[in-house]
Protein backbone atom coordinates (compact mmCIF):
# COMPACT_ATOMS: atom_id res chain seq x y z
CA UNK A 1 0.00 0.00 0.00
CA UNK A 2 2.92 2.33 0.75
CA UNK A 3 4.34 1.87 -2.75
CA UNK A 4 0.94 2.25 -4.44
CA UNK A 5 0.31 5.54 -2.64
CA UNK A 6 3.73 6.92 -3.63
CA UNK A 7 3.29 5.86 -7.25
CA UNK A 8 -0.20 7.39 -7.47
CA UNK A 9 0.85 10.72 -5.95
CA UNK A 10 4.05 10.83 -7.99
CA UNK A 11 2.12 10.16 -11.19
CA UNK A 12 -0.24 13.05 -10.48
CA UNK A 13 2.73 15.31 -9.67
CA UNK A 14 4.48 14.44 -12.92
CA UNK A 15 1.41 14.61 -15.19
CA UNK A 16 -0.33 17.66 -13.70
CA UNK A 17 2.06 20.60 -14.09
CA UNK A 18 0.30 22.82 -11.56
CA UNK A 19 0.29 20.07 -8.90
CA UNK A 20 3.93 19.22 -9.59
CA UNK A 21 4.93 22.87 -9.19
CA UNK A 22 3.13 23.15 -5.84
CA UNK A 23 4.66 19.86 -4.65
CA UNK A 24 8.12 21.02 -5.65
CA UNK A 25 7.87 24.34 -3.78
CA UNK A 26 6.29 22.85 -0.66
CA UNK A 27 8.61 19.82 -0.55
CA UNK A 28 11.78 21.88 -0.86
CA UNK A 29 11.00 25.17 0.88
CA UNK A 30 7.81 24.62 2.90
CA UNK A 31 9.75 23.66 6.02
CA UNK A 32 11.00 27.26 6.35
CA UNK A 33 7.44 28.45 7.04
CA UNK A 34 7.56 26.82 10.49
CA UNK A 35 10.46 28.76 12.07
CA UNK A 36 9.15 31.98 10.51
CA UNK A 37 5.73 31.29 12.05
CA UNK A 38 7.29 30.60 15.46
CA UNK A 39 9.35 33.78 15.27
CA UNK A 40 6.16 35.71 14.50
CA UNK A 41 4.37 34.03 17.40
CA UNK A 42 7.23 35.04 19.71
CA UNK A 43 6.86 38.73 18.83
CA UNK A 44 3.08 38.96 18.71
CA UNK A 45 2.29 37.02 21.88
CA UNK A 46 -0.23 39.21 23.72
CA UNK A 47 1.52 38.64 27.03
CA UNK A 48 4.94 37.15 27.63
CA UNK A 49 3.60 34.51 30.00
CA UNK A 50 0.75 33.16 27.85
CA UNK A 51 2.72 29.97 27.28
CA UNK A 52 3.42 30.33 23.59
CA UNK A 53 6.94 31.61 24.17
CA UNK A 54 7.57 28.63 26.41
CA UNK A 55 6.34 26.38 23.58
CA UNK A 56 8.72 28.08 21.13
CA UNK A 57 11.69 27.48 23.44
CA UNK A 58 10.66 23.85 24.00
CA UNK A 59 10.15 23.41 20.25
CA UNK A 60 13.65 24.64 19.50
CA UNK A 61 15.08 22.22 22.07
CA UNK A 62 12.94 19.38 20.67
CA UNK A 63 14.01 20.07 17.10
CA UNK A 64 17.68 19.90 18.10
CA UNK A 65 17.09 16.55 19.81
CA UNK A 66 15.05 15.33 16.81
CA UNK A 67 17.82 16.31 14.40
CA UNK A 68 20.34 14.31 16.43
CA UNK A 69 18.02 11.31 16.68
CA UNK A 70 17.42 11.50 12.94
CA UNK A 71 21.15 11.43 12.23
CA UNK A 72 21.53 8.29 14.33
CA UNK A 73 18.47 6.52 12.89
CA UNK A 74 19.36 7.15 9.26
CA UNK A 75 22.70 5.44 9.85
CA UNK A 76 21.18 2.49 11.71
CA UNK A 77 18.17 1.94 9.46
CA UNK A 78 18.50 1.37 5.79
CA UNK A 79 15.12 1.76 4.11
CA UNK A 80 15.57 2.48 0.39
CA UNK A 81 13.89 5.61 -0.89
CA UNK A 82 10.87 5.09 -3.15
CA UNK A 83 12.61 6.38 -6.27
CA UNK A 84 15.40 3.83 -5.70
CA UNK A 85 13.18 0.89 -4.81
CA UNK A 86 10.42 1.56 -7.34
CA UNK A 87 12.68 2.79 -10.13
CA UNK A 88 11.44 6.24 -11.10
CA UNK A 89 12.94 9.73 -11.21
CA UNK A 90 12.04 11.96 -8.23
CA UNK A 91 10.79 15.50 -8.83
CA UNK A 92 14.11 16.87 -7.58
CA UNK A 93 17.57 15.35 -7.21
CA UNK A 94 18.07 13.56 -3.91
CA UNK A 95 20.70 11.30 -2.37
CA UNK A 96 19.70 7.61 -2.31
CA UNK A 97 20.15 7.40 1.48
CA UNK A 98 17.68 5.98 4.01
CA UNK A 99 14.07 7.00 3.54
CA UNK A 100 13.24 6.75 7.26
CA UNK A 101 13.13 8.98 9.16
CA UNK A 102 11.99 11.97 7.15
CA UNK A 103 14.23 14.75 8.48
CA UNK A 104 11.80 17.44 7.32
CA UNK A 105 8.88 15.85 9.15
CA UNK A 106 10.87 14.80 12.21
CA UNK A 107 12.39 18.23 12.80
CA UNK A 108 9.30 20.17 11.63
CA UNK A 109 6.86 18.34 13.92
CA UNK A 110 9.36 18.49 16.81
CA UNK A 111 9.64 22.25 16.30
CA UNK A 112 5.89 22.90 16.44
CA UNK A 113 4.71 20.04 18.66
CA UNK A 114 4.91 21.93 21.98
CA UNK A 115 2.56 24.55 20.54
CA UNK A 116 -0.13 21.84 20.58
CA UNK A 117 -0.04 21.95 24.39
CA UNK A 118 0.16 25.71 24.86
CA UNK A 119 -2.01 26.94 21.99
CA UNK A 120 -3.87 23.97 20.49
CA UNK A 121 -5.67 25.89 17.73
CA UNK A 122 -2.42 27.37 16.48
CA UNK A 123 -0.51 24.15 17.09
CA UNK A 124 -2.89 22.11 14.94
CA UNK A 125 -2.40 24.45 11.97
CA UNK A 126 1.37 24.28 12.33
CA UNK A 127 1.25 20.48 12.63
CA UNK A 128 -0.94 20.23 9.52
CA UNK A 129 1.59 22.34 7.60
CA UNK A 130 4.50 20.15 8.78
CA UNK A 131 2.59 17.06 7.62
CA UNK A 132 1.77 18.70 4.27
CA UNK A 133 5.48 19.30 3.73
CA UNK A 134 6.07 15.63 4.46
CA UNK A 135 3.38 14.44 2.07
CA UNK A 136 4.69 16.79 -0.62
CA UNK A 137 7.94 14.88 -0.26
CA UNK A 138 5.97 11.66 -0.73
CA UNK A 139 4.52 13.05 -3.97
CA UNK A 140 8.04 14.07 -5.01
CA UNK A 141 9.07 10.43 -4.63
CA UNK A 142 11.63 10.76 -1.84
CA UNK A 143 9.59 9.27 1.04
CA UNK A 144 6.91 6.72 1.76
CA UNK A 145 3.75 7.75 3.66
CA UNK A 146 4.82 5.56 6.60
CA UNK A 147 8.11 7.50 6.77
CA UNK A 148 6.09 10.66 7.32
CA UNK A 149 3.69 9.17 9.85
CA UNK A 150 6.46 7.37 11.75
CA UNK A 151 8.60 10.51 11.84
CA UNK A 152 5.65 12.57 13.12
CA UNK A 153 4.90 10.07 15.90
CA UNK A 154 8.58 9.93 16.87
CA UNK A 155 8.75 13.74 16.90
CA UNK A 156 5.70 14.03 19.17
CA UNK A 157 7.24 11.47 21.55
CA UNK A 158 10.46 13.49 21.60
CA UNK A 159 8.39 16.64 22.20
CA UNK A 160 6.80 15.05 25.27
CA UNK A 161 10.20 13.93 26.57
CA UNK A 162 11.79 17.35 26.05
CA UNK A 163 8.73 19.14 27.44
CA UNK A 164 8.95 17.23 30.72
CA UNK A 165 12.74 17.24 31.01
CA UNK A 166 13.21 20.95 30.28
CA UNK A 167 10.49 22.28 32.57
CA UNK A 168 12.92 23.56 35.25
CA UNK A 169 15.09 25.27 32.61
CA UNK A 170 12.10 26.90 30.95
CA UNK A 171 10.93 28.23 34.31
CA UNK A 172 14.37 29.74 35.00
CA UNK A 173 14.44 31.51 31.65
CA UNK A 174 11.74 33.86 32.95
CA UNK A 175 10.41 34.67 29.51
CA UNK A 176 8.58 37.71 30.88
CA UNK A 177 11.82 39.71 31.00
CA UNK A 178 12.13 39.37 27.20
CA UNK A 179 8.98 41.37 26.59
CA UNK A 180 9.89 44.65 24.90
CA UNK A 181 6.55 46.22 25.92
CA UNK A 182 7.34 45.57 29.55
CA UNK A 183 10.81 47.09 29.20
CA UNK A 184 9.30 50.30 27.80
CA UNK A 185 6.59 50.60 30.43
CA UNK A 186 7.17 52.53 33.68
CA UNK A 187 6.93 49.27 35.69
CA UNK A 188 9.61 47.66 33.52
CA UNK A 189 11.89 50.73 33.45
CA UNK A 190 15.27 50.47 35.15
CA UNK A 191 16.06 52.64 38.12
CA UNK A 192 18.96 55.03 37.81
Amino acid sequence: MDAAFVLALHQVATTQTWFGAIVLVVAQTGIFVLPIALLSIWFVAPTPNDGRREAVVAGIASSIVAFAVGLVLERILSRPRPFVELGFVPLFPHAPDSSFPSDHTLVGVALVGPMLWRSPKLGIWLLVWALLVGFARVAAGVHYPTDILGSAILALALDALVWVSTRPVRRRLNLQRWDARQLRSPRGARRR
